[in-house]
């Protein structure tokens, strides 16, 4: 007798029946929902019940919605701030460029203005250079011998002397300032008469042998007073800052202001220096004596 072989398989419903079955009762429940309040009734019971679990079902989409739109805003608002800080600096720079601009115009007019009406003879120069040090005692120019500048020339500014041309190349001088410890010149109190030197020193100038019986007050301006053929007489020089009479001593200690400020110019006169009596009256009658 044939033993009947083992089927481990279970018979399924095959899926047309399924589709049949599903479309079945699809159609009945479309028929109950129509005709029967009951039905109704039993979907808002169980929407209601399962409305927890689609509330808790939506909040990670929510939260990650929530936080793609927090990153996207920061980012926005970083980018905007970018941009505004970059638009800021480029504003200050034209601001600042305009400034400086304006401010070397005005200097610019400045000296011209004092070239025409005071100084026709000075010649218009610009520095062009501090040197290799910027804390050295001597500045460069743009104009030289070719020019007519020669060593010795006063410099000066619209505010007062500047300096003294210590060298002359064809396209460019070096001027020593003020700030100079091997300058002297002559001055004399603008308000009194009374004639001095003032000496240079590291940063400024200095009055160290001012008489004490003179008249001396804070305020009081020293101007060239003329007597060498270098600086034209009433060119100021400094302003009296300080005055200590010194017990004592023949000599006033005094503190002094220069009238020009050496590190801020940028436009200069350079005067050309006096011809010596002696030697224009030569130069006169050599030039009769030409045939």
């Amino acid at each position: 007798m044939a033993e009947q072989s083992l089927n481990f398989v279970h018979q399924r419903i095959r899926p047309a029946s399924k589709l049949v079955v599903f479309v079945i009762l699809s159609v009945a429940l479309l028929v109950l929902d129509n005709r029967y309040a009951a039905v109704q009734q039993a979907k808002s019971h169980i929407a209601t019940a399962l409305y927890p679990l689609q509330w808790l079902a939506h909040k990670p989409v929510a939260a990650v919605n929530a936080t793609w739109s927090y990153l996207q805003q920061q980012h926005d608002l970083i980018e905007e701030r970018q941009n505004l800080l970059e638009h800021n600096a480029r504003l200050q720079l034209q601001v600042r460029q305009q400034q400086a601009q304006l401010q070397a115009l005005g200097g610019l007019t400045a000296v011209s203005g004092l070239q025409q009406n005071v100084l026709p003879q000075a010649i218009l120069a610009e520095v062009i250079s501090t040197g290799k040090n910027p804390s050295a005692d001597k500045i460069f120019v743009n104009v030289g011998s070719r020019n007519g500048i020669r060593a010795g020339d006063a410099v000066t500014d619209e505010n007062g002397l500047i300096g003294q041309v210590s060298a002359a190349q064809p396209f460019s001088a070096e001027i020593a300032l003020l700030a100079n410890s091997q300058a002297v010149i002559p001055v004399m109190v603008a308000r009194t008469g009374v004639r001095t030197l003032v000496y240079g020193r590291t940063g400024g100038v200095a009055l160290p042998y001012f008489p004490a019986d003179a008249s001396l007050q804070p305020g009081d301006v020293l101007v060239t007073s003329g007597l060498d053929s270098v600086y034209p007489a009433g060119i100021p020089v400094a302003e009296v800052a300080e005055v200590d009479p010194r017990t004592g001593s023949p000599y006033y200690q005094v503190a002094l202001k220069p009238a020009a400020d050496y590190r801020q110019v940028r436009f200069l006169l350079v005067i050309p220096q006096q011809a010596d009596p002696a030697e224009a009256l030569a130069a006169q009658n050599e030039a009769a004596s030409a045939p």
